[in-house]
């Protein structure tokens, strides 16, 4: 990123964030450029936390909570779809949850990048939801990869662990 450039996560959540907005992305209302860096000015539900550790507190959701959760985030993935963004991290602790309406936001687009149909090659995000054919090829498609995230999420959201593979189980995994 040089200066002046638009930093790639703020070029993202304003596409995503464009008209008409989808209530499961967090807003971004802002940002400004700091030598070296630049801060975005986020929404910020009240009262709020991240779904990780609203687990943690508070136990694994039981099915019907589970339900609700990934519906929204199926939701908020195919807006970011609609709008060419590829997430590229969705796992709990990059979920708000609104403690009083249960509603979700998805955050954090970081690691995110343009939607394409060829493969990504390289790899952005948290490697325990990374899909098996990262693991086989070092590469993997969008909506595939996605696909597995939102199971793995789901996992984690039902069961509270660790997912339940490893590196090189996921490596000889057969799709």
């Amino acid at each position: 990123e040089g200066q002046g450039l638009l930093p790639l996560e703020v070029a993202l959540m304003t596409r995503v964030n464009s008209a008409p907005a989808c209530p499961n992305v967090l807003k971004l209302l802002g940002w400004f450029e700091h030598p070296g860096r630049y801060i975005m000015i986020l929404e910020r539900p009240d009262p709020c936390q991240d779904l990780h550790s609203f687990c943690e507190e508070n136990g694994c959701l039981d099915e019907s909570q589970a339900k609700k959760v990934l519906m929204q985030l199926i939701n908020a993935l195919k807006h970011c779809e609609s709008r060419g963004v590829f997430h590229r991290d969705v796992k709990p602790q990059n979920l708000l949850i609104c403690t009083d309406t249960n509603e979700i936001k998805l955050l954090d687009f970081g690691c995110g990048h343009l939607l394409k149909d060829s493969e990504y090659k390289e790899f952005a995000g948290t490697l325990s939801f990374a899909p098996p054919e990262w693991f086989r090829s070092h590469s993997y498609r969008a909506g595939p990869a996605t696909a597995w995230s939102l199971g793995v999420t789901l996992y984690k959201l039902l069961s509270a662990r660790r997912s339940p593979v490893c590196r090189q189980e996921m490596a000889n995994i057969q799709l």
